[in-house]
């Protein structure tokens, strides 16, 4: 996890940010360094369910909390990806808007 060591006003609606990350985060990124989200674990602020169904409970699901069903395009693929922490899988999918 990383933490914001800097933050200055560069005006026109713009800021810069200096961030302090791992190795790990880094190595991550892929060398994907723009179109970015900067996002807080202290900003989720609704919750949801993980639905298990089939034989043994193999699959789950993840519950879309009704705030955030409107305006959403419902398409077979979806891409997402896991972020691993020392305590929490964090999720991150990205759904198309109408």
């Amino acid at each position: 996890m990383g933490k914001i060591l800097k933050i200055q006003n560069k005006g026109d609606e713009k800021v810069e940010v200096t961030l302090e990350m791992s190795q790990k985060e880094v190595v991550w990124l892929r060398g994907n360094l723009d179109k970015m989200h900067l996002f807080s674990e202290g900003n989720l602020e609704l919750t949801s369910r993980l639905v298990q169904r089939g034989k043994r409970e193999s699959t789950k699901y993840f519950l879309l909390p009704k705030e955030f069903r409107a305006g959403v395009m419902m398409s077979n693929s979806v891409p997402c990806t896991r972020i691993e922490t020392k305590t929490k899988f964090l999720y991150v999918f990205a759904a198309s808007k109408y």
